[in-house]
């Protein structure tokens, strides 16, 4: 009787569904909207579709847009910016079928996570704790608490399944930030043993950070906080923002259908970003375990989830089976997460974005890429890549050589084509003619080939006789022998580099791959409080040799060798939610020398004081890095006048007085470690609306997409930007930071030629006595192959020259 009841249930919610989808269709036919709600009506999944016939598709898209596309002009300052995000969670759709693992609890829908009843028990008795009809645990109730190590959180509201669990949103009770959480149920038929292993396991393994401590976002949606319900058979997995509420790709396909070609690949490349960067990286998990090469092990639609922006959408990628998949069946069978798998689903999650999903709507069978006839048309490119993702043809070796081979496809064909079906006698005589258009474009092309060819061997006569020439660090010759001590500056860029433990294949530093290559060789490092006591000691005899930048003149008994560049770059936070009132746009990407000595100096507390510029009523945050080097570097070049100087110094005296980490707008200068710096910068944008700017090395801000590094401008000459594309024009603010990493590279030519006024080289300084052995030349030499240049430039730094990957 049960069986049958639920049977007729899900027939009459089906039915509802598909009267619900045909009103949409009729609606979006027959209204025509706006200029900008035509756009965003495509996108209608970011908003919550009302499920009923009576409230047009107008009126729903309407109640959630921003009021300005409505109203006519005001006061911007009478404008209150949105407090929620535009993207939020559809409630997934019910799937019909048995739950293989909650089955004992007999949902009559057979989707016990989203049964709607765990919804419906709380409505008919807010205390009741189990559906009241199988006795599955009930959602969380609103204003509810959940105690994690990093602090408090509190439940608003439901959003749904997704995967293993149920999320919730919620705030950070201390600080009232958004949070996402997601709920993992572990009752019948888990034991009592059971579940004790995994909730132990869970807070273990439940979240990543960089083994090195850099920040990078590469929309990998990781905890903040794992809690193991001490009480309850639950756990719960703690994200900060809005991120981890977005809709899932199924939730796309349900309201949107098929997407393009174009967006295909849109999706195949931020994807296969972030798997690079699980694949290739060190991590450190919550219990201190070192995990290198990271298999995601989960991905499929459930698990990626789309966010639209102003002009354009961003994946993100959630849900690793690292802690996923802990909560499957006891009796299932262990799968162990592999490198490889992770491209095979991508390649199905990329083949059911193309069909517009997972099932044939006309025979209600399991759509597979296997089968030809289950393909759509497609361009053969893509679909050759497709099916190299999912090994039918031959499979890519990693994720790196996947994305590059995605990116040298050729451009996906316009949406609308103009085919013609028929010819036209009289215009056969004009196509026999060739075109003055076509001949004109050819001459154009021709003269562009010949200008490039001469540029490119104007520039490689321009390359000296001692740029990189050797391949490989067994090449070097003659290494003397023996232990050798050099030095550097605490805190300086070869300190820096040292610490990268990630650089080589073999899980080790640079320093032993070098003396891995000449087994006879030992090398110490030890560096000085200063760059001036490190010269001194190189000079007398008292250090080997040292690496350093090249700021100051040296006396005539020492040499050098370029090894590399570096730099300082200017930065402001770079906001994908407030992108079109953020500095980087306000500033036109760049900054003057003069508006940087105003600001470091105290004479500008506000934006919005900067002369000849229409820049945001936003107060001023002043930050500086900790490293010496740094700092003398940029009073040298940019402050220049021994008064700005003064006043620099000034400014950071007083915050050492007040003794807090971060200062009110009163002028007074932070000092952060770089990584900690970026973090800030975007926060004080994002939460207190606070314009905050720093500078810092290029070697530590390159790679780091929560900051747009300005492009700066040095008395009446020319900007300079330090960052291009793969075209080889300069980034602008227009530019996707994160979403198009791996397309955007260091200007090598800017450094080299030193037109960046903030770039200086990185050397090996070594004394000009022939009496003494040779070490500083030959581990300059060393440094130069271009086996080295690719660590070098892996961890930052800017090459001599090109590298080939």
């Amino acid at each position: 009787m049960v069986k049958d009841t639920g049977k007729q249930i899900a027939k009459e919610a089906w039915e509802r569904e598909a009267i619900s989808q045909q009103a949409q269709s009729k609606l979006r036919a027959q209204i025509k909207l706006p200029t900008p709600l035509r756009w965003l009506e495509r996108w209608s999944w970011v908003v919550p579709v009302v499920q009923e016939k009576a409230a047009p598709l107008t009126e729903t898209i309407k109640a959630r847009l921003p009021k300005r596309f409505f109203q006519k002009e005001q006061n911007p300052a009478d404008v209150v910016p949105e407090s929620i995000p535009t993207a939020i969670t559809l409630q997934p759709p019910v799937y019909l079928g048995v739950d293989p693992i909650y089955r004992k609890y007999h949902c009559v829908y057979g989707n016990t996570l989203g049964c709607e009843w765990t919804q419906k028990t709380l409505e008919q008795d807010p205390t009741a704790t189990n559906c009241l009809k199988c006795g599955f645990p009930t959602i969380l109730p609103p204003r509810i608490e959940v105690r994690g190590y990093r602090g408090r959180y509190r439940v608003d509201s439901f959003l749904g399944q997704r995967g293993m669990g149920r999320l919730y949103r919620g705030i950070q009770v201390a600080d009232q930030q958004p949070v996402v959480i997601k709920e993992y149920l572990l009752p019948n038929p888990f034991s009592l043993e059971e579940t004790r292993s995994r909730k132990q396991v869970f807070e273990s393994v439940a979240g990543l950070t960089l083994a090195d401590g850099r920040i990078q976002d590469i929309r990998l949606n990781s905890p903040w906080d794992a809690i193991a319900d001490p009480v309850k058979e639950c756990c719960y997995l703690v994200t900060n923002g809005h991120q981890d509420g977005y809709p899932t790709l199924r939730a796309y396909l349900t309201s949107n259908g098929p997407m393009t070609e174009a967006e295909v690949r849109r999706v195949l490349n931020q994807v296969l970003q972030t798997l690079e960067f699980l694949h290739t990286q060190k991590f450190s998990l919550p219990s201190g375990q070192i995990k290198q090469k990271i298999a995601h092990g989960n991905i499929s639609l459930d698990s990626l989830l789309i966010m639209a922006d102003t002009t354009e959408f961003f994946i993100h990628v959630s849900d690793l089976a690292l802690w996923e998949r802990l909560f499957d069946l006891p009796t299932a069978r262990i799968a162990i997460p592999i490198i490889s798998q992770d491209l095979v689903d991508l390649g199905y999650v990329a083949f059911y974005l193309l069909a517009g999903g997972t099932v044939d709507p006309v025979s209600n069978q399991p759509l597979n890429p296997k089968y030809e006839q289950h393909w759509k048309p497609v361009e053969p490119a893509l679909k050759t890549f497709i099916r190299r993702l999912l090994e039918l043809e031959t499979p890519f070796a990693n994720s790196e050589e996947a994305r590059q081979a995605l990116l040298q496809l050729p451009p996906p064909p316009p949406n609308d084509m103009l085919v013609i079906t028929g010819e036209i006698e009289e215009d056969k005589t004009k196509l026999r003619r060739p075109p003055l258009l076509l001949l004109g474009t050819l001459g154009l092309v021709l003269l562009g080939a010949l200008i490039w060819f001469l540029i490119q061997k104007s520039q490689k006569q321009e390359t000296s006789s001692d740029d990189v020439v050797i391949c490989c660090l067994k090449d070097v010759s003659a290494v003397p022998p023996g232990r050798y001590t050099y030095t550097g500056e605490t805190g300086g860029i070869w300190s820096y580099i040292q610490r990268q433990r990630n650089l080589t294949f073999q899980n080790q530093t640079l320093e032993e791959t070098l003396e891995k290559s000449q087994p006879k060789l030992q090398l110490n490092y030890q560096p000085d409080d200063s760059l001036a006591k490190a010269i001194s000691e190189v000079e007398s005899g008292k250090i080997d040799f040292a690496v350093t930048n090249l700021v100051n003149q040296l006396t005539p008994q020492l040499r050098y060798k370029e090894v590399a560049y570096d730099g300082l770059v200017v930065f402001v936070a770079f906001s994908y939610s407030k992108r079109e009132r953020s500095l980087p746009n306000a500033l036109n990407g760049k900054i003057s020398f003069e508006q940087l000595r105003d600001l470091y100096t105290g004479k500008i507390t506000n934006w919005s004081q900067i002369k000849g510029a229409n820049l945001p009523n936003l107060p001023v945050k002043l930050y500086i890095p900790p490293e010496q080097e740094a700092l003398q570097i940029f009073e040298q070049r940019v402050l220049k006048q021994e008064s700005a100087i003064a006043a620099f110094k000034n400014l950071q005296t007083q915050n050492q007085q007040q003794n807090t980490l971060i200062t009110s707008s009163t002028g007074a200068i932070t000092t952060l470690p770089t990584l900690n710096m970026l973090q800030q910068v975007l926060e004080d944008f994002e939460k207190d609306d606070i314009g905050s700017i720093g500078f810092a090395t290029f070697s530590q801000v390159f790679g780091q997409c929560s900051a747009y590094p300005l492009a700066v401008v040095d008395g009446n000459k020319a900007e300079v930007q330090t960052l291009v594309n793969d075209k080889g024009n300069s980034i602008d603010p227009n530019t996707d930071l994160c979403g198009e990493k791996g397309s955007y590279k260091p200007n090598i030519q800017v450094f080299r030629t030193g037109s960046y006024p903030l770039g200086y080289p990185i050397i090996v300084l070594y004394p000009g006595d022939n009496s003494r052995p040779p070490i500083g030349q030959k581990f300059a030499d060393m440094l130069r192959t271009a086996e080295v240049q690719r660590l070098l430039e892996k961890a930052g730094l800017v090459p001599l020259q090109k590298t080939q990957k």
